[in-house]
């Protein structure tokens, strides 16, 4: 309960994952949607130095989260999540500026998500490129989920999508705040920006 067991996968083929997914009989979940992703911090940054995230999601509904420190558990990432849904997107961010939180980020990104049994499978379409997220119940099942699929366990993912552009501005110079595909349109982004390997 209130917990979050995932990892992320590099992929460079999304027709061949669909397919695997076909094959397999996945059912979808959740049918495509953009998502818009807020990230809060107060102005000291204290929450960031805690490893904790405060978000404002909108996709089909809005939801707010929080997620404590991660531990990698496994190979796998473990940390705390409590998620609640919000009926006003707009008006949860202004609750949240009122009381001392300000937007350090914004991502934003393509998902589909489908089931393996109890894990979910989440195809992310993102400006960074294309990933595959594993959530499940425990650390064997998200690597069994893995095996089933394909992917190569020794390239997984461990960091957030926040984390990743933190890397890429530091490997490449640039100084984008926002994971935006405003801001990627026209960038290649080479797995080696990133420290990643591809997994299919």
């Amino acid at each position: 309960m209130d917990q979050e067991i995932e990892v992320k996968f590099l992929l460079k083929d999304h027709a061949a994952l669909l397919q695997k997914i076909a094959d397999l009989n996945l059912p979808c979940s959740q049918e495509r949607v953009h998502e818009t992703n807020l990230r809060f911090d107060r102005a000291d940054g204290s929450l960031v130095a805690q490893r904790q995230v405060l978000r404002l999601r909108m996709d089909t509904q809005a939801r707010l989260t929080f997620k404590g420190p991660g531990i990698a558990q496994e190979g796998v990432l473990l940390r705390k999540e409590i998620e609640v849904v919000v009926s006003d997107f707009e008006a949860t961010q202004r609750l949240l500026e009122a009381l001392g939180y300000q937007v350090v980020m914004m991502y934003e990104k393509y998902r589909a998500n489908y089931l393996l049994d109890s894990l979910v499978i989440s195809v992310d379409e993102t400006p960074l490129g294309l990933f595959v997220e594993l959530e499940g119940e425990s650390p064997a099942q998200v690597r069994q989920a893995a095996q089933t699929l394909g992917f190569d366990w020794d390239a997984r993912v461990n960091l957030s999508y926040s984390a990743l552009l933190d890397l890429f501005n530091r490997k490449t110079g640039r100084t984008f705040r926002d994971l935006s595909f405003e801001n990627f349109a026209g960038l290649e982004v080479n797995p080696s920006a990133l420290d990643l390997r591809i997994a299919d």
